[in-house]
């Protein structure tokens, strides 16, 4: 011990002597620090860190499947859901869950609350303990039983004051009294942060039957023993039963609650991880460079210890303490970098990224940290350290050293660490570019609409208080008050609002053709205004749009777009076709073109339109309006238009049409931002390597230089000479980071959008600027190399 504190006061003492050299070093250290610390934690929170509930590796996502409508992902029927809890013997329990909103009354001013209806279990699935009162008693969302609900932490504090003596008061929601039986903890917010009450019953049981009606979300626990390999077993066995039983296609899925809350952003996550690892040894490489240039002022120091007996392990033990000590200072900085770093992740995010809101630095990313400061400050000392001490012992007592007898070994190792800087700043540059390439083609995708200038927000009204006719109705009439506000051009509704979270479908049959028992016919299906199509500016291709002469006294009518003509409909005219859909037949009068609902890089889906005052409408509506000038400020006077149609019925989630797409890409802002970012930090350090290896090789070569001056070389021979070395070291970097990007880039090919993985343009690009880079970065000490003096060079030893 007494040893390693002599090293460290030692190591202390040659720093202050030395602060431009340990500024550098920190500062380059903290910086790959910062960045690994802040992914790391990112990680964590998203990825390693378990779910806020107990045993949650038993917890599934349940899906249902249909082979004969082509999906292998989608909502559950109560049906099915009630047919699975009875036969299961491998799930301790099962629930549904259905979003919804309702609107809270009896206070000062309606409020619209986020709602889940859910079954009985929906709690004991979820292993979660009220923090007042209870939760639902099994066997509580029979029918006719009264209707209780559980309220959110946040809700109890806004809507009721925090009262104390909330459990088992009555509150009143979409007009139906509740009695409230428990609140939920702080931390608790399944499915998301909007629920702010829990209500039964999940579904009407009382309207179950065996005709398809797919809209309940399921999760499960299984049973301690139970792997998830073995439910799924038993569920497609239940599933095949089922249909036998009914002769129907449908199965079972089961995602692990985890894979299903993450999945979508892990690959991406994992690009960055493996980003910011480059950056950190693009550091260690800078900061080996650094120790090595340092190493020839203190060649007499280690030959003079070495002569009074110093062994080589401990010489090399006092290089590792300074090396790790430089490491431990810049990884501290690094965590100051990351806590402000930390806000600007989620921040840049946009929400889109799962559980990061929980982002902290807590005791195991401080851990990690604190290894990666050792690791690294090994991994840039070790080398150096050993190289030092392969020296000529007695020509460095004597004066000379190594600058005399082996400049070219030392040159040699530097230009290594920089063509390693190079080649991991040119694979991560083009990451970076293809990212960013695919990105803006993804802005440029024709989305089928035009969001510009349009604002959207979702109405509701309590379920059975209105009936289709009065639900349609109600819908024209808000729509018309919107068109006539003042700025607005045109307004309309839809059942679901690209982009907004909300999809339905519909199976159906085409006129004078036999089913096919293999496939189904199946396409989303929108209840829109006669406005909607032309709100949103979607073209119409052949026929015509909806008008207010399709009501339920004329014949039923219905738009289809490109891909459910081109689907269902090949090489013919699908207009004057009729489609029966639920013993109605609609008749198709005209074509749009396609619209993309949840995702911009997917092709087209099937769409089949029919006006709202022929269908029966839901009990919400997406209503668009859109206006002459900016459409965020319409929302005071649409909020206003609404309140006088329906004064009891509050507008929720109101956003531009812009901002949801823009919401729907924040991943992929968020992943192309934060690589680029990473790239440029790589660039910028890559760049300080080359300036200080040439400007090394120049400090080495200056007698050299002199000789050659002195025989006759003129200025531009000398730049000549230092550029020439500069090219070979690009060369070997982006010759290498070409073979290690064609390799890395494969990872992105799933998160790349129009842009081949190997991209020319992106790799003759991105060689061509780094090759630049190098230049300019040498250019300073060449110029400096022909402004010696020979006489001086000369003399010089």
């Amino acid at each position: 011990m007494e040893t390693l504190l002599q090293d460290l006061r030692y190591a202390l003492r040659l720093l202050r002597r030395s602060p431009g050299f340990a500024a550098a070093a920190i500062l380059t250290l903290a910086l790959g620090m910062g960045a690994n610390t802040v992914m790391f934690s990112v990680l964590d929170t998203v990825l390693l860190r378990p779910l806020p509930y107990p045993q949650p590796d038993r917890l599934v996502q349940v899906w249902e499947t249909d082979s004969r409508l082509n999906f292998n992902r989608g909502p559950v029927s109560p049906y099915h859901f009630l047919e699975w809890r009875k036969a299961s013997q491998t799930f301790a329990h099962i629930a549904t869950y259905d979003f919804n909103s309702m609107v809270l009354t009896g206070q000062k001013t309606p409020r619209r609350l986020g709602a889940l209806f859910v079954t009985a279990e929906f709690f004991d699935v979820l292993g979660v303990s009220p923090l007042k009162g209870r939760t639902f008693l099994p066997g509580e969302d029979e029918p006719d039983k009264s209707h209780v609900a559980v309220l959110s932490y946040g809700a109890w504090l806004r809507y009721f004051g925090g009262d104390p003596k909330i459990v088992g008061q009555a509150m009143t929601l979409d007009d139906q009294v509740y009695s409230v039986i428990g609140v939920m903890p702080a931390d608790f917010a399944f499915p998301g942060t909007g629920t702010e009450v829990w209500c039964l019953p999940g579904f009407d049981r009382t309207a179950v039957n065996r005709l398809r009606s797919n809209f309940l979300f399921a999760i499960g626990r299984m049973k301690p023993g139970a792997h998830q390999d073995q439910v799924q077993a038993e569920m497609n066995a239940i599933a095949g039963a089922l249909n036998q039983q009914n002769g129907s296609t449908s199965g079972v899925r089961l995602v692990g609650l985890l894979e299903e809350t993450v999945g979508n952003v892990r690959r991406s996550l994992l690009v960055l991880w493996a980003g910011v690892i480059a950056v950190l040894l693009i550091a260690c490489a800078n900061v080996a460079g650094l120790l090595l240039a340092r190493a020839v002022s203190r060649q007499k120091e280690i030959a003079v210890r070495s002569a009074l007996g110093g062994s080589r392990a401990r010489l090399i033990r006092q290089f590792l303490t300074e090396s790790v000590l430089l490491a431990i200072m810049g990884g501290v900085l690094g965590v100051g970098i990351a806590l402000a770093a930390g806000r600007f992740v989620i921040a840049s995010s946009n929400g889109a990224v799962p559980r990061l809101h929980n982002l902290h630095l807590d005791g195991w990313v401080l851990g990690f940290s604190a290894l990666a400061c050792l690791i690294t400050g090994l991994m840039f000392g070790l080398a150096p350290g050993l190289h030092a001490l392969r020296m000529d012992l007695e020509t460095s007592l004597k004066g000379g050293g190594w600058i005399s007898s082996r400049p070219s070994e030392r040159l040699r190792l530097r230009n290594l660490f920089v063509v390693l800087e190079v080649s991991l700043a040119m694979v991560l540059l083009i990451c970076g570019g293809l990212l960013t390439k695919a990105l803006w083609r993804l802005q440029r995708v024709d989305a089928g609409f035009q969001a510009e200038d349009v604002l959207s927000f979702r109405f509701s009204v309590p379920r059975g208080k209105l009936d289709a006719r009065q639900k349609a109705d109600l819908y024209q009439r808000i729509a018309e008050r919107l068109a006539a506000l003042p700025g607005v051009e045109s307004a309309g509704a839809t059942n679901d609002l690209p982009f907004a979270g909300s999809r339905t479908s519909k199976s159906f049959d085409v006129e004078g053709r036999p089913p096919d028992p293999a496939m189904a016919l199946y396409s989303d299906y929108r209840i829109v205004s006669p406005d909607y199509l032309h709100t949103m500016r979607v073209r119409l291709l052949e026929g015509r749009e909806f008008t207010l002469h399709d009501d339920q006294q004329g014949a039923l009518v219905a738009v289809i777009n490109q891909a459910f003509a081109k689907k269902f409909f090949p090489g013919e005219e699908p207009i004057g076709h009729r489609l029966k859909s639920n013993d109605k037949l609609y008749e198709i009068v005209g074509v749009v073109a396609n619209v993309k609902h949840e995702n911009l890089a997917a092709p087209g889906d099937p769409e089949l339109y029919v006006p709202y005052l022929q269908a029966e409408p839901a009990n919400w509506a997406f209503f668009v309006v859109r206006s002459h000038t900016e459409a965020t400020a319409l929302a005071a006077s649409v909020r206003n238009a609404v309140k006088e149609i329906a004064p009891g019925e509050p507008v929720n989630r109101i956003n531009t049409m812009s901002d949801l797409v823009s919401f729907w890409m924040s991943p992929h802002k968020f992943t192309s931002l934060l690589l680029s970012i990473f790239a440029g930090l790589a660039l910028a350090l890559a760049s300080i390597g080359i300036y200080g290896v040439i400007a090394y090789s120049v400090a080495q070569r200056t007698h050299e230089i002199g000789i050659r001056m002195a025989l006759g070389a003129d200025k531009a021979a000398v730049l000549r000479l230092i550029l020439r070395q500069s090219a070979r070291i690009a060369v070997l970097g982006l010759a290498s980071g070409t073979g290690a990007a064609l390799l890395a880039t494969r990872a992105l090919s799933s998160l790349l959008f129009g842009v081949r993985a190997d991209d020319p343009a992106i790799f003759l690009g991105v060689a061509a600027s780094l090759l630049v880079v190098i230049l300019a970065a040498s250019y300073l000490p060449a110029r400096k190399a022909t402004r010696v003096d020979p006489l001086i060079a000369l003399r010089y030893e």
